[in-house]
């Protein structure tokens, strides 16, 4: 069995940050909407406020994490 070669160890760490930047924008969003629902008294609103550009943010770093892994 051959050893790995870097480029394809760099792929795959690129690979496996995909799901940690996903879910922590995701998580992020919606725990600092939920924390400005309960200051502000809005709920539910900037919860889902926090999930819809939570998940936004993930999808825009996700592309770039996909055009640098297919530019490599």
């Amino acid at each position: 069995m051959s050893p790995p070669r870097p480029e394809n160890e760099r792929r795959f760490a690129l690979a496996l940050s995909i799901g940690t930047a996903f879910s922590s924008q995701v998580v992020g969003g919606v725990i600092l909407g939920y924390l400005l629902d309960r200051w502000l008294a809005t709920s539910p609103w900037l919860s889902v406020t926090g999930l819809l550009l939570g998940t936004l943010g993930a999808f825009v770093t996700i592309w770039r994490l996909l055009k640098r892994l297919d530019n490599q």
